[in-house]
């Protein structure tokens, strides 16, 4: 019967003598593989990777290279798919980052936590207190609301970069598209989407000289991130001005308030399903998913009509006034329900 193995997966930008000494004390510690990719990093930091090539001391570190800088998470994709193809053996893997800020211990911690607890998926995370980097501690407050909207869980760390992934799961990341670090966000609603069993490990918060190393861009990044929420939203304004013409053009030849959001939800369906399947949530949906978000809206329209008219009984506003209010508070509802029900990613 052969051994199962595991290894240890270090995606490495413009590195410095932090990463060597990574790599140290993973073997002090440790037996297991450890797989190293530049992705295509300065011409001043290759004096880093020429080490680990040349000495012998790094003998059986596995080394891979980038031609050019393509991101986090094709970084960790061309690994993946590499443990994969050539070590069979390999039945999981933990991925640290290359600037020290993950201790050996809570690497060895998380892959015994994924060795005990087989086809999980393990995240490491920090405590985060007003005494870490101001852009850290926004940051992580940020994603964890955002991310209970979107995958309806909350996280501790939604940004760690400590984290314990099965042989299957990995398989299952090479086919996210992102590249970038929203892939390790989209490793989460995969995980979520698929029932995979998350566990979460307290780790030691680790901040190297304010964490300036890392190539984490607060803006940019967080943007790529938070990307599908915008989507939707975008796709909800469209969606919506279609809706309230249709529904004006109701009012206007005098029929009531349940029937005018019925014809205008009836008008913009096909404009909305269109848009979330295609350019919001990226997904091929079949007729069933047409039926069930038809359904769906119908049903929200009727709540969300009974809900404007007693609002405008009760606090004697506008017609206008209610319908803005009230689907205003049902946007995060309704995206948190087709994100995890309706338009679903297999």
């Amino acid at each position: 019967m052969e051994q199962k193995e595991y290894g240890f997966v270090i995606p490495a930008y413009n590195p410095d003598q932090q990463l060597l000494n990574v790599i140290n004390e993973i073997q002090d510690k440790s037996t297991n593989t450890i797989f190293i990719i530049d992705d295509g990093s300065n011409k001043k930091n290759q004096h880093i990777f020429k080490r680990i090539e040349e000495d012998e001391k790094y003998i059986d570190v596995v080394f891979l290279r980038h031609a050019v800088n393509l991101g986090k998470g094709a970084a960790l994709k061309t690994i993946f798919n590499y443990i994969l193809t050539t070590h069979p053996n390999i039945e999981g893997i933990v991925t640290l980052d290359s600037d020290g800020q993950h201790s050996i211990d809570d690497c060895l911690h998380i892959l015994k936590t994924l060795e005990d607890h087989q086809n999980s998926f393990v995240l490491g995370y920090r405590t985060f207190s007003k005494d870490i980097p101001l852009k850290s501690y926004i940051g992580n407050n940020i994603s964890k609301f955002i991310y209970k909207i979107i995958l309806g869980r909350s996280f501790n760390d939604t940004q760690t970069g400590l984290r314990g992934l099965s042989k299957s799961f990995m398989k299952e990341c090479l086919l996210i598209k992102s590249n970038r670090f929203e892939f390790e966000t989209e490793q989460l609603a995969i995980a979520v989407n698929h029932n995979i069993n998350i566990l979460e490990v307290p780790i030691e918060t680790i901040y190297i000289e304010n964490n300036k190393a890392s190539s984490f861009r607060p803006l940019v990044d967080s943007f790529r991130i938070y990307f599908i929420l915008f989507r939707y939203g975008l796709s909800s304004i469209i969606t919506a001005i279609v809706d309230f013409i249709i529904f004006m053009i109701a009012l206007s030849f005098g029929t009531n308030v349940l029937v005018a959001n019925m014809l205008a939800r009836t008008v913009s369906i096909g404009v909305q399903f269109t848009l979330l399947d295609k350019f919001v949530f990226h997904t091929k949906s079949k007729i069933l998913s047409f039926i069930l978000f038809a359904l769906y809206v119908y049903i929200m329209g009727i709540i969300s009509a009974m809900t404007q008219i007693s609002i405008i009984e009760h606090l004697n506003i506008s017609v206008i006034t209610a319908k803005i209010l009230v689907e205003g508070i049902l946007f995060f509802i309704n995206f948190a329900f087709l994100r995890l029900y309706i338009f679903t990613k297999k």
